[in-house]
């Protein structure tokens, strides 16, 4: 029995594409296990078997698609998975346990081919299921390496979750007593949960979103009151910039909870917005560590970094965007303007990236793919009189620029900065919008102005060090650039006047 520290590492599907990436993640498991620690691994499914299970699922509609799609569909996850078994001593016994599981989305697929018809609630328990396969594989490699481990599904672990599908977050008051049923067990041998999704009080299985294992491995850590959260990456955490845009981008070694948070609501696929907040107030320790390097921290994440004057942390960028814009002269002084204007692009599913106003106009940034919806929306208010709008303009092909940092958006200079240095590049600004509390600040940018645009903003607020002390993260800038998958994931209006009326105001 083992008494020692107790640590959540979450492991990403980008660490699991084939069976080399699997031997090496168990080794690293089973290291800290017999070095003495309590060890519970939120695993996700293997790399590129949600998007697999999601194609499935749509192409299934078509009424075109015969048997041999579900066929061919499970044929290559058999195989995928079965090869992940190859060299494992128990690799039968563990087939055994996948076999169910494939035999289970097979259902699914044909179900939703037979009937024609997917819903969100059937997408999640399909989805779910990637999981459902990696965690018994993974503990399974753990073993072999000399540790005992054992799967854990979300159902067991009563991991409660609640809202709406696909989007869902978990109780975690309601999650905290299934949670702390594993404690003793974790004295005994490693436990491998699924991540990504949980289960409402009726059954229904709910996903946490796209990156939700993180998520997933907030809550746990937290129910669990594990003194650590281990995020393992293909990276060595979280850069300056994308450094496939920016090649002198280099690894940050600390972030508050809320620049991280903001890094991951402007697209830095490196962590979950959400993952973070369960935490908030605990004594956990968090950090991001390269898969190369599980023992040393990457980017150390704290709640708060106070005693220092406001600086740019990193920059991020959110690519396929579409910059909206609604004026009207009877806005003036008309209350809850925005807030029509919101609800509307809310009720139809349509998430506000960045927001700015000005007393005749209201601008904020959608995803390009919501566009032509926003766009519908928008004209049907302004055609029924409502809220004041009297025109509407869409424009697409935009990017946002996020500048991330504790104070940023409070400092006028550091705004001055940036719109300067955009400004002397000759890049137009269609939208300018200060983030949460003031740790962000974003500007929309042409999507064929971004990689210039980074550069020069990079240079700016991150210049080059000494030699010296540049050497010292060149091998983790070299890492980053070739796993930078992992880092970061389209009627014009008068963009100036835009940009001007954006300015004046702050969202």
């Amino acid at each position: 029995m083992i008494a020692g520290p107790l640590a959540v590492v979450k492991v990403g599907g980008a660490l699991l594409g084939d069976r080399h990436d699997l031997a090496r993640v168990a080794a690293r498991v089973a290291e800290r296990r017999q070095a003495g620690e309590r060890v519970l691994v939120v695993v996700s499914a293997l790399r590129g078997v949600t998007d697999k299970l999601d194609t499935a699922a749509t192409d299934a509609l078509d009424p075109r698609s015969g048997g041999e799609l579900v066929r061919d569909v499970m044929e290559r996850l058999r195989r995928l998975h079965r090869d992940m078994l190859t060299d494992l001593a128990d690799g039968e016994a563990v087939w055994l346990v996948l076999q169910p599981i494939l035999d289970g989305i097979e259902r699914l697929l044909t179900g939703i081919r037979l009937t024609g018809e997917l819903t969100d609630r059937s997408r999640d328990l399909l989805l779910a299921h990637g999981e459902r396969l990696s965690a018994p594989l993974l503990a399974a490699a753990i073993t072999s390496h000399g540790a005992d481990a054992r799967p854990v599904t979300a159902e067991e672990a009563g991991l409660v979750a609640t809202g709406p599908y696909r989007m869902g977050s978990a109780d975690s008051a309601a999650s905290r007593t299934g949670l702390e049923g594993l404690q003793h067990e974790l004295h005994d041998r490693v436990l491998v949960l699924t991540g990504f999704y949980g289960v409402t009080t009726a059954g229904d299985v709910v996903l946490f979103g796209r990156g939700g294992t993180d998520y997933t491995a907030g809550v746990v850590a937290a129910g669990l009151s594990a003194d650590r959260l281990e995020l393992w990456k293909d990276v060595p955490g979280f850069m300056t910039a994308d450094p496939r845009a920016v090649p002198g981008a280099r690894r940050v070694s600390e972030l508050s909870f809320d620049e991280a948070c903001e890094l991951g609501y402007y697209g830095a696929r490196i962590l979950h917005p959400r993952c973070l907040d369960p935490l908030r107030g605990t004594a956990t320790e968090v950090s991001l560590r390269s898969i190369e390097q599980t023992d040393t921290v990457g980017t150390a994440l704290v709640e708060a970094r106070g005693g220092r004057a406001a600086t740019v942390a990193a920059l991020a960028v959110r690519r396929g965007v579409a910059v909206v814009r609604v004026r009207g002269a009877s806005m003036v002084n008309q209350p809850g303007v925005a807030g029509s204007i919101l609800k509307a692009l809310g009720d139809a599913g349509i998430n506000v990236k960045a927001l700015a106003s000005s007393m005749t106009s209201v601008s904020g940034a959608v995803d390009e793919e919501d566009a032509g919806t926003a766009r519908r929306i928008l004209r049907e208010l302004s055609e029924s009189g409502a809220a004041g709008v009297e025109s509407v303009a869409v424009r697409t092909g935009f990017a946002l620029v996020g500048v991330v940092g504790d104070g940023v958006a409070e400092n006028a200079s550091i705004a001055a900065r940036v719109l300067a240095c955009l400004d002397g590049l000759g890049v137009p600004v269609g939208l300018v919008s200060h983030g949460p509390g003031d740790v962000g600040l974003s500007c929309a940018v042409p999507a064929t102005d971004v990689e210039r645009a980074l550069g020069a903003l990079h240079e700016g607020f991150f210049p080059a060090d000494s030699a010296a002390d540049t050497a010292a993260d060149t091998a983790a800038d070299t890492a980053a650039d070739d796993a930078a998958s992992d880092a970061s994931e389209d009627a014009a209006t008068d963009a100036s006047g835009e940009a001007e009326d954006a300015s004046r105001a702050r969202s």
